[in-house]
């Protein structure tokens, strides 16, 4: 076939010509989204919304965006960037939520409590140091309000260990315990009891056996395992700890209950849900 410069010259030139007009197109299109699709303020992915007001707790609002603040001290710091920072503890806790100095005291405390069973080097029994992870959540119902506590430490071993407590309040600061939300002289302890052993027999992922003798106590009618709780909207909702029904591998569990579960309506406390 015999070479046609003027036709191939023609079909290059046309394609650079597409190419141009094609990026031309292109900035065109980003300028245009640039300037006329910015983020809008009001999405809840970049921007904290209008907060919702909690009925019966005009002071409580849940926030659209909750900000967590950082807590973090590290002891045994590198000497001229040779020896490395073994001990490290670190939290965070929701700072713009109501009564945030409840869970800043406590992220504290847990860290300073950490740092304190270290006081040399050589203390570390492991190369890759120790470290602990505190962080706390936040929840509230209608009149109530609580924090979660996850206080997390690595000491070494095949794994670290977990340990959750639990505060719950009204706007004025006083602490309510697990029989406040009760009426008096019921047998809430023995209920909740009843109610999550029955959940847990059932439940296939824990395989609870109340005869046990290993785990069997763990959901015993006594307020030591069922003092971790925390409120969310119209639920109680029980925190157990690691070991406590189950081997580790079983994670730490939780209950919830409705406080409109027949078998707690009668024995429920109703203004601190209404």
């Amino acid at each position: 076939m015999a070479y046609n410069k003027n036709k191939n010259d023609a079909l290059v030139g046309e394609w650079v010509g597409s190419m141009l007009l094609f990026t031309a197109l292109v900035c065109v299109g980003i300028w245009w989204v640039s300037n006329n699709m910015s983020i809008n303020p009001g999405n809840a992915d970049f921007a904290t919304t209008t907060p919702k007001v909690v009925s019966g707790l005009p002071n409580v609002v849940t926030p659209a965006k909750i900000i967590f603040a950082t807590i973090q001290k590290s002891a045994f710091p590198s000497k001229n960037g040779i020896v490395p920072n073994l001990l490290e503890a670190t939290g965070k806790y929701p700072s713009n939520t109501p009564s945030s100095d409840f869970a800043k005291k406590h992220v504290n405390e847990f860290i300073d409590s950490f740092i304190a069973d270290y006081p040399n080097s050589t203390d570390i029994q492991t190369a890759y140091g120790v470290n602990a992870d505190g962080e706390v959540s936040y929840f509230h119902g209608k009149k109530l309000l609580s924090y979660l506590y996850t206080d997390y430490r690595f000491d070494g071993g095949a794994h670290g260990n977990s340990q959750f407590s639990s505060e719950t309040f009204d706007m004025n600061g006083k602490k309510y315990s697990l029989a406040d939300l009760f009426l008096p002289n019921s047998d809430y302890l023995g209920v909740i009891s009843h109610l999550a052993i029955a959940h847990f027999t059932k439940d296939p992922d824990i395989n609870f056996n109340p005869k046990d003798v290993s785990f069997g106590a763990g959901l015993d009618p006594k307020i030591e395992n069922f003092g971790t709780f925390f409120i969310s909207e119209d639920s109680i909702i029980f925190q157990f700890q690691s070991y406590q029904i189950g081997p580790y591998s079983d994670g730490a569990p939780q209950f919830e209950i409705s406080v409109n579960d027949s078998e707690l309506k009668s024995i429920i406390n109703p203004k601190l849900f209404k």
